[in-house]
């Protein structure tokens, strides 16, 4: 699971790690509203194939879902190299994106199939960084990489590592435990608080009894629009997916404002994809320690100090730094903002879609990705316009501040909630 969704995001993210060199590249001739508008474009792909694939996954089952998805993945970022025109640029990534869109909801119904409750936690802290470390190392590598290559020839080097992952994942994943009682063997673990002990064993009989246990997609799709939990979590997933995509312009940021060539400002906006690896890392290891009260306050802090990062972006030309000191600083805060906004945008939301969602959890799952990938679309069509305008990068950055502040607000509403329902009656 963990090297098959990697190989999906290292593809997915080759049109962030491409952009300045093709921006760079006279004979495209693109512009970074042109870059703006294939990322756009790119989120609507996502939203499109988040509607496809989360009911698909629940019918097919998480394993055939990343043979499909990362074999056509593959394909289409090989074919990404050698477009040549900014429409075929953004039709291709808009294919690439729905197809892409598989990896996640393969994963909510595989590690539904295969960990106990208690552990969901700490699985999805884990699967997470495979996002974040396979975006660094893609950045890295492929961003070394053009510096002795063509950038054509560097996206297909990226179809072809995915095409190896995926022999593996047809010889090594399985859909699920040979045996039916395996979850229940695994118990919970009794070092633990009896509070824990007890949100373990509500957790598991949810789980073995669901709700929705016998229901169709219709009722069950009917069941999720009468949840206010679940409304709680359409607005957290908009805004969080949308300061994820702020990693789509840092190089770009990066190149402009420090004057860095295309080549080592992709090596510089590694820095985000960093934080954010650092941020699940430290989630592996304290994600299950806290309640889920004590998790309120946690993100819903993580999520202030986000909003600090970009307000240090904002108003850093103003402290009468020197050029060096200025570029430290703003990487500093590029790497505390990915450190600070991943643990919200990758774990409680993908708990919830299993422990709500149960025999829709895929659906679910997707359609929070959808309503996300939605907003991100957005973004992408109005970053790109205000950084080209005449308030440049500044009112960018005043688009970046409302949504974090946002999202702070609704990390702690839907945290508040979630420990309210996880409470003894």
């Amino acid at each position: 699971m963990y090297f098959a969704y990697g190989a999906m995001m290292v593809c997915q993210q080759m049109i962030t790690i491409l952009g300045p060199t093709m921006l760079a590249d006279e004979t495209l001739g693109l512009t970074k509203t042109n870059l703006g508008d294939i990322l756009g474009y790119g989120a609507l792909g996502a939203l499109v194939g988040k509607l496809i694939w989360g009911p698909l996954c629940d019918k097919i089952g998480g394993r055939l879902t990343f043979l499909i998805g990362i074999t056509l993945t593959a394909m289409l970022i090989g074919i990404y190299g050698f477009s040549l025109y900014a429409a075929v640029f953004a039709l291709v990534f808009f294919l690439l994106s729905c197809v892409k869109s598989s990896g996640w909801a393969g994963l909510t119904k595989l590690v539904g199939n295969w960990y106990h409750p208690q552990e969901y936690g700490r699985t999805w802290a884990i699967l997470s960084t495979s996002s974040r470390a396979s975006v660094l190392s893609g950045t890295l590598f492929f961003g070394w990489l053009l510096g002795v290559m063509n950038w054509r020839y560097v996206a297909v080097c990226a179809g072809l590592i995915a095409l190896v992952v995926c022999v593996a994942i047809y010889f090594f994943m399985q859909e699920g435990p040979a045996d039916p009682q395996f979850i229940e063997k695994g118990g919970a673990d009794v070092s633990r608080s009896e509070a824990f002990q007890e949100e373990s064993r509500r957790a598991l009989a949810n789980l073995r009894n669901h709700p929705l246990k016998e229901t169709t997609l219709p009722q069950g799709l009917i069941a999720f629009a009468k949840s206010h939990r679940v409304w709680l979590v359409v607005i957290l997933s908009m805004m969080l997916t949308c300061l994820m995509a702020f990693f789509d312009f840092v190089s770009i940021y990066l190149m402009e404002v420090f004057k860095l060539s295309p080549s080592n400002a992709a090596l510089a906006s590694s820095v985000f994809p960093f934080g954010s690896l650092c941020g699940l890392i430290a989630s592996v290891a304290l994600y299950n320690r806290f309640s889920k009260q004590q998790l309120r306050s946690v993100l819903t802090v993580s999520l202030a100090v986000a909003t600090a990062c970009i307000l240090t972006l904002k108003f850093s030309t103003h402290l009468h730094l020197s050029e060096a000191a200025n570029f430290r600083l703003a990487l500093g805060a590029i790497f505390l903002f990915g450190f600070s906004i991943s643990p919200s945008y990758y774990i409680p939301i993908s708990i919830f879609s299993i422990e709500f969602g149960g025999p829709h959890s895929a659906t679910l799952m997707c359609l929070f990705d959808a309503v996300g990938v939605g907003a991100s679309a957005t973004f992408g069509f109005v970053g790109g316009r205000l950084a080209d305008s005449a308030g440049g990068w500044d009112s960018f950055m005043n688009l970046i501040v409302t949504i974090v502040v946002i999202a702070t607000i609704s990390v702690f509403a839907f945290m508040h909630t979630e420990s309210r329902q996880s409470s003894p009656s």
